[in-house]
């Protein structure tokens, strides 16, 4: 979708829910390779040998011109006058609004539906034909319905082809007017000379993110081999587990703040749990993460300060708050700081395994 989530609020974020909210826990591949309220049997196993490891590079996708064009756009909705829409106003097409959303097909709510403090473009979606069309004419501060059908297309396939009524509430609405691709105030506001000067650092900004993606989809790479290296069978009950955790950081909290009742909240695990595309995305998570481990142990993978310190770092970028009072956050909460090492140890354990893997030119 065309969307841009809510920006962190002032504060210390000191939850592990708040914490993978913000991002920084998703970076781990299984929850519970992390510290855990309940103890978690997980298996023992070998660490897969990395002899002989060898894939090959991903290339940077290329840079069209659509692709310029398409970044300028968003950037002329970044920098275009703004009018926040008065409480029962209607949401205008093009406008961006704030919503909460709730999801439900089959009776059931949608995994992954639920999202608070949502910023989007009133403009079509082709995955949610019919969505952000029917918001056009709702009020500012009002509750709505919508049905459609999802498409062929739609992330959960046992969903698809099938009908949807999404529960909406209009937060806010901003009305935008848009600058002239040429007008000075744009050229002004985006600190560059002329048009050309804006295409060629876009066309930089693009070349640097294509080249970013590339070595992570490589790393994905390595990583499906470790996972195809790996022996170890994995209990149903263990996946669950695993998907649970995910579920409560993830979902149930904002479930909780919509006031669903325990069976209302126990079917929304349930679809979790049932959907084989989750389960089988649990599964590698918790492979991945016992074979990190492992190597981890074998090669003698340690901490350093500098690594824990980058860590604390990007934690303070992504929630907002001084680094000091993320500091004092983690001398409070031992589980909170238990957690950071135990990823400051898997970034250790990739950057190691990079390290050994031969990577060969793009194919």
């Amino acid at each position: 979708m065309t969307s841009q989530n809510e920006g962190p609020k002032p504060g210390v974020a000191r939850s592990l829910a708040e914490l993978h909210a913000l991002g920084i826990m998703k970076r781990m591949p299984a929850a519970l390779s992390l510290s855990s309220t309940e103890p978690i049997a997980l298996p023992a196993i070998q660490a897969p040998s990395l002899e002989g490891l060898s894939v090959a590079r991903t290339a940077p996708a290329p840079i069209s011109e659509h692709d310029l064009v398409e970044r300028f756009d968003v950037l002329r909705r970044k920098h275009a006058d703004r009018r926040e829409r008065l409480a029962g106003e209607d949401v205008g097409p093009d406008d961006e609004v704030l919503l909460d959303v709730l999801g439900f097909a089959n009776g059931r709510l949608i995994p992954f539906s639920a999202r608070e403090g949502w910023r989007a473009e009133v403009v079509p979606e082709p995955l949610l034909p019919g969505f952000f069309e029917a918001l056009v004419g709702a009020k500012v501060g009002s509750s709505l319905g919508i049905e459609l059908k999802l498409p062929d297309t739609y992330v959960v396939e046992s969903l698809r082809g099938a009908t949807a009524r999404f529960l909406l509430e209009v937060r806010a609405s901003s009305e935008l007017k848009l600058l002239a691709d040429d007008s000075p105030e744009l050229l002004k506001r985006l600190g560059a000379g002329t048009l050309i000067d804006v295409m060629r650092q876009l066309n930089d900004t693009l070349t640097h993110e294509r080249a970013v993606e590339a070595e992570q989809l490589t790393q994905a790479r390595v990583l499906d081999e470790v996972v195809a290296r790996t022996q170890v069978t994995l209990s149903a009950a263990l996946v669950d587990e695993e998907l649970r955790h995910r579920w409560v950081e993830t979902e149930r909290p904002i479930l909780v703040r919509k006031a669903l009742q325990p069976d209302e909240l126990q079917e929304a695990l349930e679809g979790w749990l049932r959907d084989p595309l989750f389960r089988a995305d649990a599964e590698r998570r918790l492979v991945l993460a016992l074979a990190l481990r492992a190597i981890a142990a074998r090669d003698g993978v340690k901490l350093t300060k500098p690594a824990v310190d980058a860590l604390v770092g990007d934690l303070a970028s992504l929630s907002g708050v001084p680094r000091e009072d993320v500091v004092r956050a983690l001398k409070e909460d031992a589980a909170l700081a238990k957690r950071l090492e135990d990823l400051a140890l898997h970034l250790a354990t990739l950057d190691s395994l990079m390290r050994r893997v031969a990577l060969t030119p793009p194919v």
